[in-house]
């Protein structure tokens, strides 16, 4: 079976291969199995693939920009990544002087400048309506989109649809999935010199049986996907259905047609209601932290503008009205998240409140320029 070698040495190349994405900007992977739960969150420029033919994957970044009734910044706020993504300069646009927006290469263009990645939180035709706007509107349009961003319940409905309605979709995949394990096992592994001339050549006659049932669950897998990208409801309704042309034809990558099925599904969303949709404790613990730790120390701006301060400050206070009853409904308390860590060693005197680095000196900064908080003792008195 030496001939067979080559062809599954290609098919699990082709199937490790695939989906294997390098991103502008760190982003966001939340991968979750058979139940509408995230089972691991991944924060990275390099997207992996999913494992298993049970896999769906949610990815979404940080939003890129500040807005207000003011204007437009490229200052990012209430970050959840660490580290965060951070522009090289600081932009920030009146309403006024916004003549023209656009899209190329992946970033968003402001008066013919690159101004931000284009991570679909918004669009060039939404700043356009945005600066054509009188204030009050654009406000209460400002806040829709924000309050777009944080719909963990909204989420985690469309988790549940897609599981359900790529149910028939998996089966078909896992049982090809072990099928071909099965068979590269047996070739890979030589076992037919193992089992005798007469056992080997009985199994040899079934073998062809067996490939004509794994290229039988991938038709199948691939009409059952087609019925369901259908019913699959995308957000916004313009965002483009995966096509099926593709691993139609490369019987690996229609192992993830879960996966596949799911891109462009979820609305682009802010990282932590991603996580407090579909994430456990830990991990909404986690980026509930972070994204109240940018709120409440962000990172010193460089070259920052009057305009862009105002910029931030407006919508620094209109995520965080929307945050709170969230983190409320989630049973998260801002108290105890950021509450002071246990000192990690006898000389610990003082930490960062945003990372929680602790430092031998009882007052500072961190490399990062953020004012160092003192540690306490058990009984509450500083160290």
């Amino acid at each position: 079976m030496s001939e067979w070698t080559s062809v599954i040495a290609v098919y699990w190349v082709l199937w490790a291969v695939d989906g294997l994405k390098r991103a502008r900007v760190r982003t966001f992977s939340f991968v979750g199995n058979d139940s509408a739960r995230a089972r691991r969150l991944i924060y990275d420029r390099w997207m992996l693939p999913a494992a298993l033919p049970t896999s769906w994957r949610l990815n979404t970044t940080d939003v890129p920009l500040a807005l207000s009734p003011a204007g437009v910044s490229n200052q990012p706020i209430a970050s959840t990544g660490r580290p965060p993504e951070v522009p090289a300069r600081i932009q920030a646009w009146r309403w006024a002087e916004l003549r023209e927006a656009g899209v190329a290469r992946g970033w968003l263009y402001l008066n013919g400048q690159p101004f931000c990645p284009d991570t679909g939180h918004v669009t060039a035709a939404q700043l356009l309506a945005l600066a054509r706007l009188a204030e009050p509107e654009r406000e209460r349009q400002i806040q829709n989109l924000i309050r777009g961003w944080l719909r963990p319940v909204h989420l985690r409905r469309r988790a549940r649809v897609l599981v359900g309605r790529t149910a028939g979709v998996v089966s078909c995949n896992l049982a090809a999935f072990l099928l071909t394990l099965v068979i590269s096992v047996y070739v890979l592994a030589d076992i037919a010199t193992k089992l005798g001339e007469e056992r080997a050549a009985v199994i040899a006659g079934r073998l062809p049986i067996v490939v004509g049932v794994v290229f039988a669950l991938h038709v199948a897998a691939i009409i059952i996907a087609g019925r369901a990208r259908k019913r699959l409801r995308r957000v916004p309704p313009s965002s483009r259905a995966p096509g099926l042309l593709s691993p139609a034809m490369m019987p690996p990558q229609a192992l993830r047609l879960r996966a596949l099925l799911g891109e462009n599904y979820f609305p682009a969303s802010h990282p932590l209601a991603v996580a407090l949709a579909l994430g456990d404790r830990s991990m909404r613990e986690q980026c509930a932290f972070n994204t109240i730790g940018d709120l409440r120390w962000p990172l010193p701006a460089r070259a920052d503008s009057a305009l862009a301060q105002e910029i931030a400050a407006w919508f620094a206070a209109a995520l965080q009205a929307r945050l709170t009853p969230l983190l409320e409904a989630a049973q998260l308390s801002a108290g105890k998240l950021l509450q002071p860590p246990a000192p990690d060693s006898p000389a610990s005197r003082s930490y960062c409140p945003r990372c929680r680095s602790q430092f031998v000196t009882p007052s500072g900064r961190c490399p990062h320029g953020i004012e160092l908080a003192p540690l306490v003792r058990t009984d509450g008195s500083p160290r």
